[in-house]
């Protein structure tokens, strides 16, 4: 598989993730979410963002263990999607990527390729959300990291940062950097450039409201949220009214059966009929009458 030619990222999404480390959070605490999405071509398209269980600071974020992982994973798979990289924030500084930043998109890289190879691997993104120092405007960029950095971060060169905002990284042995050797390596020597655009996901556009987003603190997701959606989607038929990707993965873990899932998902993603028992259940859940 190619290199990302480009990241296209779904504007309800993105927005939903902005607003929340914009508005709500007003930067004061970095975050990072997945992107689950479609590789065509080179060309990535984020869909969907979700957000694992992690702590933040105003300086740095820290990821916990996920319990859910593969279950959000299988979700994804049944949607037709796959991860295709991360979206992170960070208050406004000088450097683009911090040592913490580059040691995330690495991880990610190794776990890829751990799990689906090299070529699948190869294809993730980072994109960072921060605002411009100078003129106080919201920016998003995206980046992929080099070869050579995922190469020397498989072999243990790039060992774990230890003051993660940091502008360089610091490497376990000498590395030629300009013909010279350092073991501080400037952040910008690992991350290439790529263009981002903005697209409508197939399946998610057009809602007219919005499931709450797991592992954000504070905020509930409960059978009066599905209730909510399934409400304001009323006049739509089943496989549109479900299609909110948020609350499929809270479907998931309130419906007992992995079968039941794999129904639900082919039906929001061909457009098909539940079945009346699965419909049933889902409004039982949400006390639909």
């Amino acid at each position: 598989m190619l290199r990302a030619r480009s990241l296209s990222v779904d504007m309800t999404a993105t927005g939903n993730f902005q607003r929340y480390v914009v508005g709500d959070l007003e930067f004061g605490k970095h975050r990072v979410g997945i992107m689950y999405g479609r590789v065509e071509d080179g060309h990535v398209f984020c869909d969907v963002i979700y957000e694992p269980p992690q702590e933040g600071s105003a300086d740095s974020y820290n990821l916990l263990p996920d319990p859910d992982e593969a279950n959000v994973d299988r979700v994804a798979s049944l949607l037709g999607l796959r991860k295709v990289g991360v979206v992170f924030t960070a208050k406004p500084r000088k450097c683009i990527f911090s040592s913490e930043d580059i040691a995330l998109s690495c991880s990610q890289h190794a776990q890829a390729n751990k799990e689906h190879g090299f070529d699948f691997a190869r294809s993730l993104v980072s994109a960072v959300i921060t605002r411009n120092e100078t003129t106080g405007s919201v920016v998003f960029e995206a980046y992929q990291i080099s070869d050579q950095c995922t190469d020397m971060h498989a072999k243990g060169v790039l060992p774990k940062p230890r003051n993660p905002n940091k502008s360089y990284s610091r490497t376990s042995e000498d590395v030629l950097v300009e013909r010279k050797p350092t073991q501080k390596v400037d952040n910008d020597f690992f991350i290439n450039t790529i263009a981002v655009k903005t697209h409508e996901a197939p399946l998610f556009g057009k809602r007219e409201a919005e499931f709450n987003v797991e592992n954000r603190p504070g905020v509930n997701q409960n059978p009066l949220e599905v209730k909510h959606i399934l409400t304001c989607h009323k006049t739509k038929p089943m496989y549109e009214q479900l299609r909110d990707f948020h609350m499929l993965l809270y479907l998931s873990q309130k419906l007992p059966g992995q079968t039941d899932m794999a129904e639900i998902c082919k039906c929001v993603l061909e457009g098909t009929s539940l079945s009346d028992t699965l419909q049933a259940a889902i409004r039982s859940l949400a006390d639909v009458k």
